[in-house]
């Protein structure tokens, strides 16, 4: 169990070396000693997810889409966070490492 805090210095640890997936970002939650605010699993996700950002990851794509771990144009917090959201409630199944995006340290 974690703080969010150090699940963040974690992942930027991490991402020396190589981009943490959607997935990682999903069970890191689950280990969290405190839960994010939100009123629901969507706006606890993004309110990390934010954290995230705020700390300079950038979301990318796959590494195995076309073309791989191509920055998302969609910068700033409010508009990662927005399309986020969208593509999250647009699931029709659980998340995979294919799904939403990565996120890269530069």
């Amino acid at each position: 169990m974690t703080t969010m805090r150090d699940q963040t210095s974690r992942f930027w640890e991490y991402a020396k070396t190589d981009d943490v997936t959607f997935p990682s970002v999903l069970d890191a939650l689950r280990d969290l000693t405190e839960v994010p605010p939100g009123n629901d699993d969507t706006e606890r996700m993004l309110h990390f997810v934010g954290l995230m950002l705020d700390q300079g990851f950038v979301p990318v794509s796959s590494p195995y889409a076309d073309p791989p771990s191509a920055p998302w144009p969609e910068q700033g917090n409010a508009d990662v966070l927005q399309r986020l959201r969208q593509e999250w409630e647009a699931l029709d199944h659980d998340v995979t490492f294919l799904d939403l995006c990565w996120f890269h340290r530069p």
